[in-house]
């Protein structure tokens, strides 16, 4: 019989709550855990938790928010060294299968840790190690194949309002609710775009940030050249449809 124990690594964001009711879909029993590092933004998303909490099931949450402060000079982009090993590392204490979300178009950055091969070989790795508890620990991405925007339409059509979803916590920033110029308010907001949804509340519209003009030159030059290095050849195909429809109305 097939363990149905699976551990998400729940940030309070828009992809945890997704991925535990995608979860519940495939018939696993979701344990929720929540690792809160200290970061800036991290009450933010303590209190996103809690105001969705009817649409989850509890969340444990592992302290350890001496981390980031030790460690804040070292980042860039508020990308956090190795986190997603860490994050791998601890859900498998918790059971055989973990998930830790990532999307079409975001497998490709530097850190790497959202990579095909950080999956296959933390999950190869976490094996060896655990096996004297289960046999297997298999960790992964369950939308590795889908974009944002395809993320929150299956959300939509399997009944979580977009009410719900808007009171999810992506941004980076410390003083606003969604600063609207980080690259994470951005890429939500593009989403929400994408399924013909503008996301209210945002301090500054994610169209006239510097994040946003960048992807306007980049994306295209990437489908001109065929270099997806940065951007998959699906997430820039999206983008640019979204600003051909944007354009026309």
């Amino acid at each position: 019989m097939q363990d149905r124990r699976l551990v998400i690594m729940y940030s309070g964001g828009l992809d945890s709550l997704i991925a535990y009711h995608y979860g519940r879909s495939q018939g696993y029993q979701p344990h929720c855990i929540h690792l809160n590092f200290g970061q800036p933004y991290a009450e933010k998303e303590l209190a996103s938790i809690l105001r969705v909490s009817e649409w989850h099931a509890s969340v444990d949450v592992l302290n350890f928010r001496e981390l980031y402060d030790l460690f804040s000079s070292r980042l860039t982009n508020h990308i956090i060294p190795s986190r997603n090993v860490l994050l791998a590392v601890l859900g498998s204490m918790f059971g055989p299968r973990v998930w830790i979300n990532a999307l079409d178009g975001e497998q490709n950055g530097k850190e790497h840790d959202k990579s095909e091969r950080y999956f296959h070989d933390v999950s190869a790795l976490l094996t060896f190690t655990n096996e004297f508890f289960q046999p297997q620990t298999i960790v992964e991405s369950p939308f590795a194949s889908m974009s944002k925007g395809e993320v929150i339409r299956w959300a939509l059509d399997h009944g979580i309002p977009q009410e719900v979803l808007f009171d999810t916590s992506s941004c980076y920033s410390e003083h606003h609710q969604k600063c609207g110029t980080c690259i994470t308010c951005v890429k939500r907001y593009l989403a929400f775009l994408e399924n013909d949804i503008e996301e209210p509340g945002y301090e500054v519209n994610p169209l006239k940030s510097q994040y946003f003009a960048e992807l306007l030159v980049e994306i295209p030059q990437a489908l001109e050249s065929g270099d997806f290095a940065r951007f998959t050849e699906k997430r820039a195909a999206e983008f640019v449809s979204l600003i051909e429809r944007l354009g026309s109305r």
